[in-house]
């Protein structure tokens, strides 16, 4: 298995930046395949959830260079206007 790929129960599965702009996956898959997933084509086409937006969006560990300079809580809650600033910080 690569990182690339992800094995369920029934078959491969793994979503490509295309698929995301074609339709909506659950979160559970999101997570599976953030690694092989640009987050601003996360930002932009998916609906995220807070949790995930902490954990994998506004962490620099998954986001690339350039993405690092334009990734904020103000760009991921122009995207996801779903989410308010509270949801987004630890208490």
């Amino acid at each position: 298995m690569t990182e690339k790929e992800y094995y369920t129960d029934d078959k491969d599965f793994y979503i490509t930046n295309k698929d995301l702009r074609e339709r909506k996956y659950p979160i559970e898959d999101l997570i599976k395949n953030v690694l092989n997933l640009e987050i601003k084509t996360l930002l932009r086409h998916q609906i995220l959830t807070a949790d995930f937006c902490k954990k994998y969006i506004l962490n620099e560990e998954y986001q690339t260079v350039s993405e690092s300079y334009t990734i904020t809580y103000d760009y991921v809650l122009k995207r996801q206007p779903h989410l308010k600033y509270e949801d987004l910080i630890d208490e």
